[in-house]
């Protein structure tokens, strides 16, 4: 049908805050559907006539149920006769191994409470041996739903001491008949495009290679909104093969500072639901082609824009917005903005040059800057909101689509410099190494945490974590206990055997003391403040309130170690140490002199 894409009704129902239906939010779909370590790694292990159970637990929709049911999929192409078939599961023979999933262990099914299901389920998992039989069983559970059925039952001595052990001891070995696959620690956007499901989806969605069709109807001989359409410029400009990568690059960046933000854990249906956003916003053909005749404005539509939409109640879509690249400011770029229209060659020399130039939110843009305030007497707010628009739009826009060394060339922020993150990329590449060569983050840390606690001597800072015994204001007296800054070390974590299965990014660094019993959790912007305080930075009391509770946790378990040795001063300035010499006595020497 000439100027409708039926692609597109199916994309907006994986919007989370879709108008027309969320049905594609859940659950198994071919077209939004792509292949991961799941079904590269865990696919041939499940069928593997040794292994028995397999527990898949996460969050609501990290895509547990879609992979269970294209599971039950492949099985059936590959002639599974099927006895049992229902919303919660099914039942089937492949190969003479029967097999049974279960898509929601912690929920009632039709009028069977949870606790008489799970029992039917794991009724082979009973007694103190392993199980035997020519059976499969895989099941999507809550990990405390497990940990309460399994562990307080007698009947489940073997299953439940495996469970336990795995859940308690980092480096416990499973059983050669079970599987335990926790997707709460999957990342699903990476480092690059190689390894990160978030470059798999948005290939899928954007068809690169014309495989499904789905961009078809869009071209101008099947639509005659084709150079008006905003789901069309933003879908052409990831699609373009010079433009494009840059692009997604650096909408991968932002999802990769939501994962190191650490606020909250992406799923599949996070993922899937902002791209959609992004891409299609949340109307129909008929819906934008009805705004387009009206002649509504649709700037807030293209992606540069729907990436940092403030007013949407999706997860992912709202965090986006608290880290808005228009919020920056650079006094000169911001003048550059406000005084030259979106065609002036000063704007257009800053953008990359794709394959074919896409200059469908022009006319809206024109249309901000032409609205703008007529001089500073002008009070309309209309106009304000019109310039201010205008502004955030350009600046998101030079952020996706300005070519860096024309940025530089003209004296103006790189686009990585509109992001409130000076640190990221010393946060990146620690993660990406998992080691701290040298001690040198863990020194600058130590300084970092010091300084924190009013210990401003660089010397002694690096060379020992100082906690201030007490938070009193008006002592005359401050004292500090100090360990030595090699007592600590920075770490980055891995999930051991699971990392087999799961695309797995570490989303922070651990500061913690070598005994293991101190552990700082360093997320991003944990991470950045930090750096800000090693250089003088004073926090505002809403960043202690915020970021700090982990840190305070912290110190409070450094300082409850015993410590050798004790600083004093009256002025910050000159510090005084007491500790004991080799012959126990308690002697006092100022530090630096």
């Amino acid at each position: 049908m000439k100027d409708r894409n039926p692609f597109i009704y199916n994309f907006l129902t994986a919007y989370s805050q879709s108008e027309r239906s969320t049905g594609g939010t859940r659950g198994y779909d071919a077209n939004t559907y792509v292949d991961t370590k799941l079904d590269i790694s865990l696919t041939p292990t499940i069928f593997k006539p040794t292994t028995k159970l397999v527990i898949l637990t996460g969050n609501a929709g990290d895509g547990k149920t879609a992979f269970i049911q294209r599971i039950e999929n492949k099985s059936s192409n590959e002639g599974a006769s099927f006895t049992k078939k229902k919303d919660n599961g099914s039942l089937f023979q492949l190969n003479n191994i029967i097999y049974e999933t279960l898509y929601d262990g912690s929920q009632d099914f039709e009028g069977t409470i949870n606790d008489a299901i799970l029992a039917s389920f794991f009724n082979a998992f009973e007694g103190d041996k392993p199980p035997e039989g020519n059976f499969t069983k895989i099941i999507a559970i809550n990990e405390g739903r497990l940990r309460d059925f399994i562990f307080f039952k007698s009947q489940y001595k073997w299953l439940g001491n495996q469970v336990h052990h795995y859940l308690e001891n980092e480096n416990y070995k499973l059983h050669e008949s079970l599987i335990f696959v926790n997707l709460n620690l999957r990342s699903v956007v990476g480092c690059d495009r190689n390894s990160s499901i978030f470059d798999d989806l948005l290939d899928k969605i954007l068809d690169i290679d014309d495989t499904y069709g789905f961009w078809e109807p869009c071209k101008p001989e099947n639509c005659s909104y084709a150079d008006k359409c905003y789901i069309k410029y933003n879908v052409d400009n990831l699609r373009d093969p010079i433009k494009g990568p840059k692009i997604r690059d650096r909408l991968r960046l932002l999802l990769l500072v939501l994962h190191f933000r650490k606020i909250r854990h992406i799923t599949m249906r996070d993922l899937r639901s902002a791209l959609s956003f992004i891409l299609f916003n949340k109307y129909t053909c008929e819906q934008l082609q009805k705004d387009i005749d009206e002649k509504c404005s649709t700037v807030d539509r293209f992606y540069y824009n729907a990436v940092f939409n403030s007013q949407e109640y999706d997860r992912i879509i709202k965090i986006l917005s608290e880290i808005d690249v228009a919020a920056a400011t650079n006094p000169k770029l911001d003048n550059l903005i406000y005084f030259h229209e979106p065609e002036n060659p000063k704007i257009q020399s800053l953008l990359i040059s794709g394959e074919n130039k896409y200059s469908t939110d022009i006319s809206y843009l024109k249309d901000l800057f032409n609205s703008k305030p007529e001089g500073t007497e002008d009070k309309d707010i209309v106009r304000f909101n019109n310039a201010k628009l205008y502004h955030s739009s350009i600046r998101r826009k030079l952020f996706f689509e300005g070519e860096e060394s024309l940025l530089q060339h003209a004296d103006l922020p790189g686009w990585k410099e509109l992001l409130p993150y000076h640190q990221f990329d010393r946060f990146i590449n620690t993660i990406i190494k998992r080691t701290d060569s040298g001690g040198i983050l863990r020194n600058e840390l130590t300084l970092a945490i010091s300084k924190s606690e009013g210990i401003y001597n660089d010397n002694v800072g690096i060379e020992n974590v100082c906690i201030r015994t007490t938070s009193g204001r008006h002592t005359e007296v401050k004292a500090f206990y100090i360990f030595s800054a090699s007592e600590f070390e920075v770490v980055v974590k891995d999930i051991g055997e699971q990392s087999a299965f799961l695309e797995y990014l570490p989303n922070c660094l651990y500061y913690r003391h070598v005994d293991n019993k101190a552990i700082l959790e360093i997320p991003l912007d944990l991470f950045e403040i930090l750096f800000r305080i090693r250089d003088g930075y004073v926090p505002t009391v809403s960043e202690m309130r915020n970021f700090f509770i982990n840190l305070e946790m912290f110190k409070h378990h450094v300082a409850s170690k015993s410590s050798a040795r004790i600083i004093l001063t009256e002025d910050d300035t000159s510090l005084f140490e007491i500790k004991r010499d080799p012959s126990q006595r308690i002697i006092m020497a100022k530090l630096g002199g």
